[in-house]
């Protein structure tokens, strides 16, 4: 047994959530290995599933040191190797770089919400090696010539402070011009929105299931439509609009994953646009942002139940650790 205090709450949940999408990972880059051309990507993609695997051993042996149960996680029956190619090298390079953000998002949050050294140190770890992974990603994605920088603005030349009311004003009046910290929120939502819309048009071909295909053309049609009202806003200040990756995405529609695991990867990304549109709702100072943010994430919520919904009827969705239920009648 450990020499340490129990795991708490809070390290319970962040290492559960932590083995679930490591063990997807691993499927993930199994198949994006099997399919993989571009030997300056291959790289990359193999120090992701070696660092996935790396990270499902050791929150195993942390379990059996708690006599935790080990999740189910995602295992081989959910990959089809043989499967034709989804999406374009580039894309999955692409992928991988919001992907490895959303790793530096939620190990931060494991690190920062554990107590033991132990349970610290494996988030520590996670955040280095995802960091170096992303700049890797990113490096690569420069030299390709597929990043999408964020627009430019001038530099200022003096340290103002706000001095009216109208500052705040969005509906009605002439609206100030966008801050920097708004252009880089709405522009990185709608990177990962493009993402998205790319991801979800793919399994709309692939999935199995009529009504997970419905469920992907869906959250398709509501990634491009938040695409164009976040865009609209840059756009009345003629900055520039992202990149779109429809274009990547191939024909076949033999599927490489189980529609388990479809699910899975969209419910994880609507979980993390709807953590993302809440701190851009937070770091917005222009009331018509706000109101576009609680549009978008209204729909993103509305969104992500259904699929819950849906990975529930059939039996896809493992249920997180839970406090013991004192209300319970005898």
């Amino acid at each position: 047994m450990t020499t340490q205090a129990n795991l708490t709450s809070s390290e319970v949940a962040n290492l559960w959530s932590a083995y679930n999408d490591n063990s997807a990972t691993v499927i993930k880059m199994n198949y994006v290995l099997a399919i993989m051309e571009d030997n300056e990507i291959r790289p990359i993609v193999e120090k992701t599933q070696q660092f996935a695997e790396q990270n499902i051993e050791q929150i195993k042996q942390i379990y059996q040191n708690e006599e935790h149960a080990i999740p189910k996680g995602f295992t081989d029956a959910d990959v089809d190797l043989t499967a034709p190619r989804l999406f374009a090298d580039s894309f999955f390079l692409v992928f991988l770089q919001n992907k490895l953000t959303m790793n530096l998002n939620s190990y931060t949050v494991g690190l920062t919400h554990s107590t033991r050294s132990d349970i610290r140190d494996f988030f520590t770890q996670g955040i280095d090696t995802s960091e170096q992974l992303f700049n890797e990603t990113t490096d690569l994605m420069l030299s390709k010539g597929i990043y999408a920088r964020s627009p430019f603005i001038p530099v200022p030349k003096t340290a103002d402070t706000v001095e009216r009311q109208n500052f705040l004003t969005g509906w009605l009046g002439n609206r100030r011009p966008l801050t920097s910290i708004e252009i880089d929120q709405l522009f990185f939502n709608i990177q990962r929105n493009a993402v998205g819309h790319a991801l979800l048009i793919g399994f709309s071909q692939v999935a199995k299931a009529k009504e997970v295909r419905e469920y992907m053309r869906r959250g398709a049609d509501i990634a491009e439509k938040h695409i164009k009202v976040l865009n609209s806003v840059l756009m009345e200040e003629d900055l520039p609009a992202s990149l779109i990756w429809s274009s990547n995405i191939e024909e076949t529609t033999a599927s490489p994953f189980s529609d388990k695991l479809l699910m899975f990867e969209v419910s994880g990304t609507t979980q993390a646009g709807v953590g993302y549109y809440g701190q851009s709702l937070a770091a917005a100072q222009r009331r018509d942002l706000g109101s576009h943010y609680m549009r978008v994430l209204t729909e993103s919520l509305e969104y992500g139940e259904d699929g819950a919904n849906l990975s529930i009827k059939h039996a896809w969705l493992e249920e997180p650790p839970q406090a013991v239920d004192r209300r319970r009648k005898v």
